[in-house]
């Protein structure tokens, strides 16, 4: 059910040249390297996705790169036909392997194995990092998605946040033209209900629908929401509305979040047309945007619990947000975003000469050790040309040890901006350091 690629032991060619030449190894097609030095797009996009994590309280996971294919064909059992574009790998005979695709069940089985459930009541995550799939014609495809996801004992207003804190995410990279749409698909027993009316409604259409939109009615019909065709729009729109299908307690619930939502400031737009991907419940969300007019999909959120149930068969509470940080950089670079450099260190240390640059060692530590961030040059480059690179670097002061400021246990202290700098002793050097940097 996978595109079959064999990771391995390299085979010997014996009629392979016998030069080599490193300049002429690339990436492959479709698989980019993400380096912030020289994309500034893509080092403000990760810098903003970590802080974001970070004040909110999510905890960063990482999970493998490869999984057990069973992972996968449990996770999309209902749609088998979504495998297909998994690259797999021959781990060992026994054992066969698939390349992450997508990071979302990764997550979710990680959160079980590990019996999280039985260690804290509320679990926070967040994980990013690159996906690989095959399109339908077996050319590789990348993307670098992020995932915020919670777990355990959790009510709607941190369903709010998660969305909210996405939304912030989004606004703060420049993405001001992004469109938040919101449904609710209730519990299982409301999307039974729900499903067979809409089946109903679409058999005595099924001519007018396209073939991927009739292969849902024998499976999961409100994938048909999903589909683009323009005929399959216009004749969904006049379909029943799946709000008229929720129970009280999933009405309520559905108006708690668009109040929270509403306590927040962030705007939404109300969809009940949407519904998300297989094995999402509940609240489903969408964000998008416009590339000269094509609708961009940022990334979708939900409740999981359908997946988990999937996954293992128990059904933790699990609701999150899965994004595509690929997609976000693009837009950013078709809404011709221009980010600037941001502080990256608060010290940028210029040792000059042998005994200097021990001295400095030294020094960098007990900065450091006062979480104080150091940038540090030892390369023999010149005083000039290392304070105009502390101007670059954004660094509000700049250290500066010669041969016979290291000798005499003295540090040179210079404002970058002004230029005004001052001789103090090592042994005061910290704490007026911290004194400058307000701390």
């Amino acid at each position: 059910m996978f595109s079959d690629t064999t990771m391995g032991r390299p085979k010997k060619n014996p009629t392979a040249s016998s030069s080599y030449s490193p300049k002429k190894i690339q990436n492959l097609d479709a698989l980019e390297d993400i380096i912030g030095e020289a994309e500034p797009l893509w080092g403000a996009v990760l810098r903003r996705f970590a802080r974001l994590s970070r004040i909110y309280g999510f905890e960063k996971v990482e999970t493998p790169l490869l999984e057990d294919a069973r992972l996968y064909e449990n996770f999309y059992k209902t749609s088998p036909g979504l495998l297909k574009s998994f690259v797999s790998a021959e781990v060992r005979k026994q054992d066969k392997a698939a390349i992450r695709g997508d990071f979302l069940p990764g997550i979710l089985r990680a959160y079980y194995q590990h019996k999280i459930y039985e260690k804290s009541p509320l679990s926070k995550w967040a994980a990013s990092g690159f996906v690989v799939k095959r399109d339908e014609k077996e050319n590789l495809i990348s993307d670098y998605q992020f995932v915020l996801e919670v777990f355990g004992q959790f009510n709607h207003l941190t369903e709010a946040q998660v969305i909210g804190s996405v939304w912030e995410f989004l606004q703060a990279l420049g993405l001001k033209d992004s469109v938040l749409e919101i449904n609710s698909l209730g519990k299982e027993e409301c999307q039974v209900a729900y499903s067979q009316t809409l089946q109903d409604y679409l058999m005595s259409k099924k001519y007018q629908l396209c073939d991927n939109c009739n292969g849902h009615l024998q499976g999961r019909v409100l994938n048909v929401f999903r589909c683009d065709n323009l005929d399959c729009q216009a004749l969904l729109s006049e379909a029943p509305a799946v709000l008229d299908f929720l129970d009280e307690e999933s009405r309520k619930h559905f108006t708690n979040i668009l109040e929270a939502l509403d306590e927040l400031g962030v705007p939404y737009q109300l969809n009940p047309l949407y519904a998300g991907p297989d094995g999402s419940g509940k609240t489903n969300l969408v964000i998008k945007s416009k590339i000269k007019g094509e609708t961009v999909i940022i990334g979708e959120g939900g409740y999981h619990e359908g997946l988990m149930q999937n996954l293992c068969g128990k059904n933790y509470c699990c609701f999150g947000f899965v994004g595509s940080l690929s997609k976000v950089r693009q837009l950013m670079e078709f809404n011709k975003t221009t980010v600037s450099r941001e502080q990256g260190s608060d010290v940028f240390l210029v040792p000059l000469g042998e005994l200097a640059s021990k001295r400095a060692l030294r020094l960098f530590r007990d900065l450091t050790a006062e979480k104080i961030s150091v940038y540090d040059h030892f390369g023999n480059i010149g005083v000039k040309n290392q304070l105009k690179q502390a101007e670059t670097s954004n660094a509000p002061v700049a250290l500066i040890m010669g041969q016979k400021e290291a000798m005499e246990e003295m540090v040179i202290l210079r404002d970058v901006k002004s230029g005004m700098q001052e001789i103090i002793s090592y042994d005061k050097i910290v704490s007026e350091v911290k004194k400058r940097l307000g701390r």
